[in-house]
């Protein structure tokens, strides 16, 4: 039986004397920065240079610095990027500013889970994955709701690796909806599954097929798109 943990089951103080570096001002990005600064946390984001988000976010209230200062000034470092380039950060920018006693946080599990990413000993490195985009997790947060989150740890050097992230969990508003224990391999796997066998595959097919079974029948192309397609609030 899966265990989940609420707003009333988490102390988010073991986080808020700390710093926290969100990198990245995408999707996921922009949502975990502005829901844990409303939380009262003390966030910086991390940025490329000559990144196109620096004044979106300045413009919200959040401090901008490269991505090697704010892991440098971060207790915690919030990776917020594409699966295709948390590597190449963590090799640039990451890895020579990182001390013992931090914390490295994915959204997602895939780069640890397939070793693109091997942190050394001394950081926890722990895993808060919403279930939802971006937008949505920032949204709902809004209207003081918030999407389940998943909550893993895969190496605890402090031994507070699951307050942690169970703290940052809370802070992105997870705790309102759910917070749902897993592991970086399940969550990385069943991710995979669910965009590719039934988000990118078995959804746009089933669509499809539908469609062209009520055109075949006689309705009107309009009709079949909005029953079959435009219901789904894609």
């Amino acid at each position: 039986m899966a265990t989940l943990f609420y707003d009333k089951d988490i102390d988010d103080s073991i986080l808020r004397d700390k710093t926290v570096a969100v990198l990245g001002y995408g999707s996921q990005g922009h949502a975990h920065a502005l829901n844990l600064k409303d939380s009262g946390f003390n966030v910086v984001v991390g940025l490329y240079e000559g990144s196109r988000s620096k004044q979106k976010a300045e413009e919200a209230g959040l401090e901008v610095l490269s991505n090697a200062d704010a892991v440098r000034r971060a207790d915690l470092i919030s990776f917020c990027l594409p699966d295709t380039t948390q590597a190449k950060v963590y090799r640039e920018d990451v890895e020579p500013n990182l001390s013992a006693g931090k914390t490295l946080l994915f959204a997602h599990g895939f780069t640890i889970l397939y070793e693109q990413i091997a942190p050394p000993e001394g950081v926890d490195v722990v895993m808060i994955a919403p279930k939802a985009p971006g937008h949505r997790v920032r949204a709902v947060f809004e209207r003081g709701l918030g999407v389940p989150c998943l909550i893993a740890v895969h190496q605890d050097a402090s031994g507070n690796g699951h307050d942690i992230a169970a703290a940052y969990g809370k802070g992105i508003g997870g705790g309102r909806a759910g917070i749902l224990e897993t592991t970086f391999k399940e969550e990385t796997e069943t991710d995979l599954f669910g965009e590719q066998a039934v988000l990118c595959g078995g959804v746009s097919q089933l669509v499809k097929t539908a469609f062209d079974v009520m055109v075949e029948a006689g309705y009107e192309p309009e009709s079949a798109y909005f029953e079959v397609l435009h219901e789904l609030k894609l």
